[in-house]
Formats: structure tokens, sequence, C-alpha cells
């Protein structure tokens, strides 16, 4: 994904040169203090879609991310393998 940022500059720039950049996996236009302002996408940059797609999610729904990510009531990977590694030892002995 490639970034414009506008200013005095590049707001003179046409629309063909942003529409040129669609082919290497669109163009995210920020402003001046680096807020996204739009992202332009080709209709068949499935992979840019997707990730488009679950950012907006993330950003609609942002409370109910931080809430999970405050929640750290699991255990870590090393220790789920251990179990897992465990329990297939136990179910081998059976």
């Amino acid at each position: 994904m490639n970034t414009l940022v506008l200013d005095s500059t590049t707001a003179k720039l046409s629309l063909e040169h942003l529409l040129k950049q669609l082919g290497s996996g669109g163009v995210e236009v920020r402003d001046a203090l680096g807020n996204i302002v739009a992202v332009v996408l080709g209709p068949t940059d499935q992979e840019a879609l997707t990730y488009a797609e679950a950012n907006i999610y993330l950003n609609q729904h942002r409370d109910q991310v931080r809430l999970a990510l405050a929640r750290r009531g699991g255990i870590t990977t090393s220790e789920l393998l251990a179990k897992a590694a465990a329990a297939a030892d136990q179910a081998a002995q059976q």
C-alpha cells in the first residue's frame, strides 16, 4: 500500500497519478497531521480489501478490542504446547 500525504505539493497531483498507484496495492491518503482521510483500492486487490475491512471493524469496535487485550487470564503459548504434548503422551499410553 502506498501512502500519499496531502500537503501543498501533493494536493495538486492529478487523479490519474493516484489511480496509477492502485496497481501496486492501493493508496492510503493522509492529511498533514498523519490522519488517514481515505483509502483507495483497486477492485481486484482482494488482500488489501480484506485488510481494509478488518481495519474498519477494529476501529468500529475499539472499546471491545481494548477490553479483550486487557484480559490476561490465559496461558502462554509454551504452556499450551506443553499441556498439549502431555495430553498426547497420556492418550498414547492408554
